[in-house]
């Protein structure tokens, strides 16, 4: 007899391994029935499965592998893609090699496969699959027709069926009142939704759910319609799987509810939103980008600003936003904030719309951040589908490509600006299957492995770079050249027809008019480009702006937005020395003339010369055909901008001359410049009353021309020693090739000038002719952002909300004319207060309250949980002092979860945040997590977040350590009932995993803290401090370089083993703080506490003490090495008194003013001990609780 042959022919596959751990995987989320679409699976994870798995068979079957045996032992493998490919089927008679075209196994006569062979495989692996996994349809699969209809309805809903799904919800429930049982009943008769139909027959009950999920969805999109997309939806119910949902989201924003005949519809253009990540492959800098935002409208009719608060690993930052000069768009200018180091995550909040979003970074598993060509970040994404990428990663890391076993070269790479150690590399993955980042000493990670297939992808291309300058009143730039379509050989391996679909761009929000019904587009099996514009077409030139929309045969929907001036030519003649960009010149900056000329097909311009004026940032025109086609078009041609850092105010750009006294100049910032293309020699020249040179000094660009800078301290000096004079910038125009200077500053020995509030009136003498402004912020209300006022005839009136609403805070600042100048955070040191009765009121009364207690007219803090960030702020910036901070600090301790929160998102720097939770005295209070409309405490610092859920976890647990809510019915995977507790308590600690690590999770259930005997001092480490300088260094770096460069959890070793040498960085500090404020000697004290109190918790409160066995600690110079006991006995009394089992204590009493300097100095030490401290005396006082 032969023996019987191993379905796995080649046993060296390097996805072998992959495979068989999918496999394994994917059976336990198929198994108790249920949808497999159901199983938690995106769609760019079964995207990633195809083609891996699509590879992986490849292989086998050309090492002479038998297909039908391959998927035989790959049975959830194989259910699992076919699923996916079911989602998107087009046709069922061509099911089947739609499929194997999907994994990549060609069914021409370069096919490893013979389709027939193959056909009656998987038909006989559909039922079996079913029924193996207990899945609903296994019955009904008795054919090939109804084996595939099974597969749609494992599928939930087809993607080609979403459309009609949500058109006959828009005709039949439009205002959601209809019952979710006459629903389905109508919905099974409607002859444009068969396979859901069918579906609703084969599951009748889990597809209802479906459909009711797509209804709660589309409620939500009508009850929130400006800003459902950028809210959480998942309060839902019923939740949508994963795939479903982002299918009904992503036509519901292309075409919002309401739309006709969906299919054919292009749909209305989106904007921006939402904060994201971005690389600027100029700067070599990672970015925080804050979109555009719509501006809130004053009562005296001018636009507002938009204030943001940026939270980065705690630290918060505000930052405003307003509108370009000369912008008529009614939305605020992008702002890009440098991410300055690798971080996990950020918070940004839009305080002006009230909207809160978590901006992820950085996985603490994946120590990679991944790019599109252009910037656009795609780290989220586990399958790609670019021709070329950036990935910025540490400069140790290797990229692989896991399928071939090669490494990925890149084609060059550059150090990113901030990030220590970390490089960006420019790839071209055109012929690469995957990507993963692979650290020293490990193997890839196949769980972050990112699969890489330009197949899926459609691109627009622009074949020409746009007309300079010019933009459409909707801010597209205008061409003068088609859009091109590109295609990527198409996934079936035969001839597609795909559907170009061209409607006029409205804006975003707006649906256009239609300018070309749904043509077909044969697309051939290799791929291929077209023009969009096509400029055979007319006799007529293309002028418009439009949205273009490419749909295809399986729902697949690609849209671009594009303006188009065919054949145009452009002249630009700016006025002046200076012929690349304007410059102040006599009454304003420099005129700047435009012409528009016409290619081979004529149009017009109205008006023919398009000249923008002196004091004018933009001139309007319009483009019009013989046809009757008319293009608005905004010509904005660019400016010199400078930032001159004065100490008077943050660093602000300008375009026109500023005057200021010799000492306004900030001698430790930087003149920054901007102007278009690269400036020839470019200088900075102080000169004195006659126009002799004083100082000079070179500018020089780190951004390839974008920016040049020169330090004010080159020049300081002598603006600081001239009565009078100037500060010229000189270079040479690229265009011109002429020398030009320009005055930056006109230099001033002049009185400043004084203000004066009565009766609401501020009053400002000795202005002279100088154009100020002044920024006003309400004292008893430090909250508020700065209005801003123009200085008319020496006065300001104010509005009624600042009148008689307490003193006022009002600094002087130079207008200017030809640019927005946002409002300062906080008043710089020329501000004045200006007296008058009262206190703040604004519109929330509890704001109001206490802008009554800063005002002295009561007594009483509020003590709100949204106040808490304000109170926070007040303590620490010595607004609130005395008697006054006091009040503050019971305000605190009566609410001390409200507090904690309102720290983590307090502007109280995040290395600062440690020692006032230890100074407040809240490090003795217990805490439970805030449940806040997310039902997520990620967005606050780490170590916070992990105490409040470590209060959560004692307040829902009994003393055995057993959740006390009652059952539920719900069903746990296997099919057990779980309690409503269990399900809650397997929450919290999977949230405490995720936040600090999974040393957290084992303390909380061994009661022992492992990094207590690997990061210590010892006396190996003493030694070091004895070395010289240059051995330290190298020691050191040997140990912790790799540490320090990828952001990890809280309480991983590594991360604690840092906080611990954080001592040995900090010790002649510490040397000085355990010396005088008697800390050692506190510690000794509580050491006996411990002792007394449970013995189990004095022994893990002396192994580090133990550890500097033959260490003399009682040497001045060695005792900086005793910090680490003093800090985890602190921890362990405090938290003991927490939980009750100590009482109030005089030491602990004593030590704390010591305590919170030390956790200025190591605050990662004092958190991590808190953690560990409160894990451990939780694990005691409920044993069993993890």
């Amino acid at each position: 007899m032969t023996e019987p042959v191993h379905p796995i022919a080649d046993l060296t596959d390097s996805l072998l391994g992959w495979a068989s751990q999918t496999e394994l995987e994917l059976a336990q989320r198929l198994a108790g029935g249920g949808l497999v679409i159901a199983a938690g699976l995106s769609d760019d994870e079964l995207e990633r499965i195809e083609r891996l798995y699509g590879i992986f068979l490849t292989r086998q079957l050309l090492a002479g592998a038998d297909f039908a045996a391959l998927i035989g032992v790959s049975p959830a493998l194989t259910l699992t893609t076919l699923v996916a490919r079911a989602r998107r089927v087009v046709e069922i008679d061509d099911f089947v090699s739609e499929f194997l075209g999907g994994l990549g196994l060609a069914t021409d006569e370069s096919s490893v496969i013979d389709i027939d062979e193959a056909t009656a495989a998987i038909m006989g692996a559909i039922p079996q699959s079913l029924a193996r996994f207990e899945l609903l349809g296994a019955q009904e699969a008795t054919d090939a027709l109804s084996a595939i209809v099974s597969l749609c309805t494992q599928a939930g809903i087809v993607n080609n069926e979403v459309p009609a799904l949500l058109e006959y919800l828009d005709a039949v429930n439009a205002e959601g009142t209809v019952s979710s049982e006459d629903l389905v009943a109508a919905i099974a008769q409607q002859e444009n939704l068969p396979l859901l139909a069918t579906a609703l027959q084969i599951a009748p009950a889990a597809i209802t759910e479906l459909i009711d999920g797509v209804a709660a969805v589309r409620q939500f999109a009508v009850d929130h319609h400006d800003s459902w997309f950028d809210r959480s939806r998942e309060h839902l119910t019923p939740l949508l799987p994963r795939p479903i949902e982002f299918s009904v989201v992503s036509e519901l924003r292309e075409r919002p509810v309401g739309t006709v005949d969906r299919e054919a519809s292009v749909g209305v253009a989106s904007r921006e939103m939402r904060p994201r990540i971005l690389f600027d492959a100029d700067r070599s800098k990672v970015y925080l980008r804050l979109p555009e935002q719509r501006l809130p409208i004053a009562d005296d009719g001018t636009r507002g600003e938009i204030t943001w608060r940026v939270s980065i690993e705690g630290t918060t930052k505000i930052y405003h936003t307003g509108s370009p000069w000369g912008d008529t768009s009614g939305f605020a200018e992008s702002l890009d904030v440098h991410i300055e180091r690798p971080v996990r995550e950020l918070t940004v909040q839009d305080e002006t719309n009230e909207i809160t979003w978590t901006v992820p970074v950085l996985a603490h598993d994946d120590p990679a951040l991944v790019f599109s060509s252009r910037g656009t970040n795609v780290t989220d994404k586990v399958a790609l589908h670019h021709q070329s990428l950036i990935v910025v990663t540490p400069q140790d890391v290797t990229l692989t490509d896991v399928v071939s076993g090669d490494d990925i070269v890149a084609d060059s790479e550059t150090a990113v600006e901030g990030w220590d150690k970390w490089v960006a590399r420019y790839l071209d993955v055109s012929h690469v299957t995957s990507l993963s980042a692979v650290e020293p000493g490990k193997n890839a990670n196949m769980e972050t492995l990112r699969s890489i297939d330009p197949r899926q992808r459609v691109r627009f291309l622009a074949p020409s770079e746009p007309v300079d300058f010019l933009k459409t009143t909707g801010g597209l730039p205008v061409h003068s050249e088609s859009l091109i379509a590109e295609f990527p050989p198409t996934p079936s391996g035969r001839t597609e027809t795909w559907f170009l679909s061209i409607s006029s761009f409205a804006g975003a929000g707006v649906a256009g008019d239609e300018i070309t019904a749904p043509e077909p587009l044969e697309i051939p099996a290799e791929g291929g480009a077209f023009a969009v514009f096509d400029p055979e077409l007319y006799d007529a030139p293309w002028v418009g702006e439009y949205l273009v929309r490419l749909r295809g045969p399986r729902n697949e929907s690609f849209r671009h937005e594009f303006a188009i001036v065919e054949g145009v030519q452009a002249n630009v003649n700016i006025v002046g020395a200076c012929r690349s960009f304007r410059i102040p010149s006599g009454g304003g900056l420099s005129e700047t003339v435009l012409t528009l000329r016409s290619g081979a097909k004529e149009f017009a311009v109205e008006p023919h010369e398009v000249v923008v004026g002196p004091q004018q940032p933009a001139a309007d025109l319009v483009v019009s055909t013989e046809e009757g086609d008319q293009l608005p078009l905004r010509f904005t041609p660019p400016r010199l901008n400078f930032e001159l850092p004065m100490v008077s105010e943050p660093p602000m750009w300008r375009a026109s001359r500023v005057t200021l006294r010799p000492r306004d100049v900030d001698m430790k910032a930087s003149l920054r410049i901007r102007g278009t293309g690269m400036l020839g020699d470019p200088k900075v020249t102080v000169r004195n009353n006659h126009g002799a040179p004083i100082k000079t000094a070179k500018l020089s660009s780190c951004d390839g021309g974008l920016t040049y800078v020169a330090p004010i301290s080159a020049i300081a000096s002598s603006t600081n020693s001239v009565p009078s004079g100037r500060i010229d910038f000189e270079w040479t125009d690229p265009m011109s090739d002429r020398r030009v200077s320009v005055a930056l500053a006109d230099i001033q020995s002049t009185e400043p000038e004084t203000m004066e509030l009565v009766d609401g009136i501020i009053t400002v003498t000795g202005a002279g002719e100088r154009g100020l402004g002044v920024w006003v912020w309400p004292a008893t209300a430090p909250w508020e952002t700065a209005r801003a006022f123009s200085v008319i005839d020496g006065r300001v009136v104010l509005p009624e909300q600042l009148r008689d609403a307490g003193p006022l805070v009002a600094q002087l600042h130079i207008k200017d004319p030809f640019m927005t100048l946002v409002t300062p955070v906080a008043s710089g040191v020329t501000a004045v207060t200006l007296d008058q009765p009262g206190h703040y009121v604004g519109t929330d009364p509890n704001l109001g309250a206490l802008s009554a207690f800063l005002a002295g007219e009561t007594e009483e803090v509020p003590d709100a949980n949204e106040i808490m960030p304000v109170l926070w702020d007040m303590v620490t910036t010595g607004v609130a002092q005395g008697e006054s901070a006091r009040a503050v600090r019971t305000a605190f301790v009566s609410n001390p979860s409200a507090a904690l929160t309102g720290l983590s998102e307090s502007l109280v720097p995040a290395e600062k945040q440690p020692g006032r939770v230890v100074e407040s005295g809240l490090v003795r209070a217990k805490f439970t997590a805030s449940n806040d409309e997310s039902g997520s405490s990620h967005h606050r610092a780490p170590w916070i977040a992990v105490l409040e859920l470590l209060g959560s976890l004692d307040a829902m647990t009994d003393q055995s350590g057993k959740p006390i809510e009652l059952e539920t019915d719900a069903p746990a995977p296997a099919g057990k009932k779980l309690s409503e507790g269990v399900v809650a308590k397997r929450a919290l600690l999977a949230e405490i995993k995720e936040l600090a690590g999974e040393n957290a999770v084992a303390i909380v259930k061994t009661a022992r803290d492992t990094t207590l005997d690997t990061a210590c001092i010892d006396q190996s480490t003493v030694a070091i401090a004895g070395m010289a300088k240059a051995q330290q260094e190298a020691l050191l770096e040997m140990f912790f370089s790799r540490s320090k460069i990828v952001p990890g959890l809280i309480m991983d070793d590594g991360n604690r083993l840092l906080a611990v040498f954080e001592t040995f960085n900090k010790r002649v500090e510490l040397n000085e703080l355990l010396a005088s404020e008697g800390l050692i000697k506190s510690a000794v004290t509580l050491l006996r506490t411990l002792r007394s109190t449970d013995k189990n918790l004095y022994s893990l409160a002396r192994i580090r003490f133990d550890k500097l066995d033959g260490v003399d600690t009682n040497a001045p110079e060695n005792m900086w090495s005793l910090t680490p006991v003093v800090s985890l006995v602190l921890a362990l009394a405090a938290r003991m008194h927490a939980h009750g089992f100590i009482s109030s204590n005089k030491t602990l009493d004593s030590a704390t003013p010591g305590w919170a300097k030390l956790a200025d100095i190591v605050p990662d030490l004092v958190t991590g001990d808190l953690i560990a401290a409160d894990a451990i005396i939780l694990a005691m006082k409920k044993p069993g609780i993890a």
